[in-house]
């Protein structure tokens, strides 16, 4: 006698619970595991999401909405750790794991619980991750994907997510570098408008909480990305210094200050974003202003404002012997990679 599987309709509430019970414990082993640098840990993960996976599509989870929002995590952190692996192939099915997720979490009362909105504008902020990662002409659909997210973090059911303002902000952030990496995409302010609103969102908290400091820099880089892109378009020979100087210079002052703040707190981890804000503002200063570049330079090597191993670091050593040739600086300047 051939025993059929178990279907939502079959089991009763202790059978649901011991399933959806195993299935957690499950994902938080593949979650654990994605933190592991160490070989193979990825595909581990993977294999514990899809069997957590195969697991919740027993249960009921169409009539209960916390067995939903639970088959949503599995399908969506086996995208994360799709994602990760990064083969061609893995992209594909992380976007149809996405996708299906996603179509999921639409399904649910988002307004009964705030972790519903917010899983589904991850997913959205993720498929977009992943979108980008594919490069070329999927940068058009990353934009898309950070939109939808931006519509789900921006509605009335999302109003309870303890840390919306800060997801808009990171979310607002990577829209500006999808359109700044898709250009003649998207108008020619659309990287800068984005940047500018993850900026706005971050006023007032990234001197005292790290995280913000960091989409604070990571869109005050996009902006610059933005303003080196139209810095670099032919100028008519009677035009005086074009607008965007000031937003620039202003851009990368704001964001120095904030890295030396950090900088005298210990925190050490914005070197890499600082270095390039640095290059780029030292260009800008000695093509259009450079009668300020001598002060830029000197506010910014001061240890006293900063720490010594900032100052001495490597990257910021060969940041200021740039500037010993900026004078002779004849094209339009750029932020680095």
């Amino acid at each position: 006698m051939t025993l059929e599987p178990e279907t939502p309709d079959t089991l009763d509430p202790s059978e649901i619970d011991a399933v959806n019970t195993q299935a957690s414990v499950l994902m938080k082993r593949g979650i654990g595991l994605m933190t592991e640098a160490q070989p193979g840990a990825m595909a581990e993960a993977l294999e514990c999401f899809d069997r957590a996976l195969e697991m919740r599509r027993r249960l009921p989870y169409a009539q209960v909405p916390l067995l939903g929002y639970g088959l949503a995590a599995c399908l969506l952190n086996r995208a994360d750790a799709l994602a990760q692996l990064g083969t061609p192939e893995q992209l594909a099915a992380a976007l149809d794991s996405y996708d299906e997720g996603i179509v999921v979490l639409r399904g649910l009362p988002l307004s009964e619980d705030p972790r519903f909105p917010r899983r589904l504008a991850m997913a959205h902020q993720n498929r977009g991750l992943a979108l980008q990662a594919r490069g070329g002409v999927e940068a058009l659909g990353a934009a898309t994907a950070f939109a939808g997210a931006i519509e789900v973090l921006e509605a009335d059911y999302s109003a309870l997510i303890p840390d919306r303002q800060y997801l808009l902000a990171v979310v607002w952030t990577n829209l500006a570098n999808a359109h700044a990496s898709a250009p003649g995409m998207a108008s020619e302010s659309a990287p800068r408008d984005a940047a500018l609103q993850a900026i706005a969102l971050v006023a007032g908290w990234e001197h005292g909480d790290a995280d913000y400091a960091e989409v604070g820099l990571k869109a005050r880089h996009a902006l610059c990305r933005a303003i080196a892109r139209r810095l670099s378009a032919p100028a008519s020979g009677d035009e005086g210094m074009p607008e965007d100087v000031h937003e620039a210079t202003d851009a990368v002052d704001d964001g120095l200050a904030l890295v030396r703040a950090w900088e005298q707190k210990g925190v050490t981890a914005f070197r890499g974003v600082a270095h390039d804000l640095f290059r780029f503002g030292a260009r800008v200063y000695a093509r259009y202003q450079p009668q300020f570049l001598e002060e830029f330079v000197h506010d910014n090597l001061d240890p006293s404002s900063s720490s010594v191993d900032y100052v001495e670091s490597v990257e910021m050593r060969a940041a200021a012997q740039e500037v010993l040739v900026l004078k002779g600086l004849s094209s339009p300047p750029g932020t680095g990679d």
